[in-house]
């Protein structure tokens, strides 16, 4: 900034004035002249150029808070202004309710837990009895049909010794008839050799040989007799064994039959009891139950109400003791952290601009100048506004809120970085350039290095920090470790 003679005058004046003032009658020592200047801080950026374009500031996420269910608010440990980070605690509703039929739910699934355990046991008891009668059964099949073939054997034998009785008594009845012929005949031998000894025919030697045959005949046909009779007891005892191998053939063949049959139900008891339907009927009660304490669970984790996103609640509808409805918001969480402004780029423009390009954001309300990013540029124009292009803006220190105007300007991609400060707070003088640092109640005259100026901002690339006090105006009344008072 160049001095002018009117502002050297005016700059002469002002301090005689101020040391005449400032000097007593009693010639006590002059004081310094306190100059009245306005600030600014150095803000780190960009410099804009061209067009300017106005939007509004709006958060990047806005989010009503709203119920799952209806309820009491019990807890309410925030209120419009508060930071809220995602997960953290909104409000919470009273549970006693809920927390009875969560306790209800656990129970009931402990109990149908309980019942598949039982299904289990028992399906497992079912099994190991149903394969030990499979065992039995099958020993039974085998130690019948044993049986059976022990019982077949005695039959055949019982069969042979009563065939054998038969011929051994056709035998012995042959004998008999033999024998007794043989006996008539010797019979008739004696009568027709006694008439002849009677006669003198024959001798004595000869009668008694008669007599003798006789009696040899008889016992032969007694021997006959007895052998027949005993024949038939043998015919009969084998005959009496055979009914009885046979009878008990009979009954091998039955137990055989009733042992197959046992088999068989062993078999089909097996299958029965390796049916897994009750345990998977006990299981399913089990997940219904398990579903229910999930359900449950929700239903009281739902009374407790979290914040979805890091923000600030902008509007409180509740207060503890109050309703709460699912149809209407209890709270609105804005996330500040980065803001968006809409502007509305004309025709002729709109194709130099892309996503990512860089812009300078100045707020005018919190005298702000910060820098943003082309977050999305419509294809459409709205309206005749021209095209809606979104810019994404960093606020991490929340000085950019909802509803303020912002002036964006684009930049050029080789911008420089640097200390953006008012074009007026510059000083040129001597072919240099200076400003004025505000410490307390002094300024402290730095010089600095000024890349570019656009409008009523300068870009300092050198001898400033951000967040430095800068004297803006007066700055002809000013030099090193001047005296001064800020004013608005």
């Amino acid at each position: 900034m160049k001095i002018t003679k009117l502002e050297t005058t005016l700059a002469v004046v002002l301090l005689g004035t101020a040391v005449l003032a400032g000097c007593s009658g009693s010639g006590a020592a002059s004081q310094d002249m306190v100059v009245p200047v306005k600030v600014s801080q150095a803000q780190e950026g960009i410099l804009g150029e061209g067009k300017i374009y106005t939007g509004v500031v709006t958060p990047t996420e806005t989010v009503n808070i709203v119920s799952k269910m209806a309820g009491k608010v019990v807890e309410l440990p925030v209120d419009v202004g508060s930071e809220v980070k995602k997960g953290q605690m909104l409000f919470k509703l009273e549970d006693n309710d809920l927390r009875n039929n969560l306790a209800k739910a656990k129970a009931a699934a402990s109990a149908a837990g309980a019942a598949v355990s039982t299904a289990e046991a028992s399906h497992e008891s079912g099994v190991v009895s149903a394969t030990s009668g499979i065992v039995n059964s099958k020993s039974g099949v085998i130690s019948s049909k044993s049986a059976i073939n022990q019982a077949q054997g005695s039959v055949n034998q019982a069969k042979t010794a009563v065939e054998q009785a038969k011929n051994g008594l056709s035998s012995a009845a042959n004998s008999v008839k033999q024998t007794e012929q043989a006996l008539a005949d010797a019979k008739k031998a004696l009568t027709r050799t006694q008439a002849l000894f009677s006669e003198g025919s024959v001798s004595q030697a000869q009668l008694e040989q008669a007599q003798t045959a006789v009696v040899s005949a008889q016992a032969a046909h007694d021997n006959a007799v007895n052998a027949k009779s005993n024949a038939e007891n043998q015919r009969d005892a084998a005959q009496k064994a055979l009914a009885v191998a046979q009878e008990a053939y009979k009954n091998a063949t039955s137990s055989y039959e009733n042992a197959n049959s046992g088999y068989s139900n062993a078999q089909r008891q097996l299958e029965v009891s390796q049916s897994t339907a009750t345990i998977e009927s006990s299981r399913e009660s089990l997940k219904q139950a398990q579903l229910n304490v999930s359900i449950a669970q929700d239903a009281l984790e739902d009374s407790m109400v979290t914040s979805p996103i890091n923000g600030i609640v902008g509007v409180k509808n509740t207060e503890v003791g109050e309703m709460v409805s699912a149809s209407s918001p209890a709270l609105v969480i804005a996330n500040l952290s980065t803001v968006n402004t809409l502007i509305y780029v004309p025709a002729d423009q709109i194709n130099q601009i892309k996503v990512g390009d860089k812009v300078q954001v100045r707020v005018t309300a919190s005298d702000l100048i910060t820098t943003g990013t082309v977050k999305n540029v419509s294809p459409l124009d709205s309206s005749g506004k021209g095209y809606p292009v979104k810019v994404s803006v960093a606020n991490p220190d929340m000085k950019l809120k909802s509803g303020m105007l912002a002036d964006i300007s684009f930049v050029n991609n080789d911008a420089q970085q640097g200390m953006i400060v008012p074009s007026g707070a510059v000083l040129e003088q001597d072919s240099k350039t200076y400003v004025f640092v505000v410490n307390e109640d002094h300024v402290v005259r730095k010089e600095v290095t000024v890349a570019s100026k656009s409008g009523s901002q300068a870009l300092i690339t050198s001898g400033i920090e951000k967040g430095e006090t800068i004297a803006v105006n007066n700055l002809a009344l000013l030099e090193d470790n001047s005296t001064v008072k800020i004013t608005p």
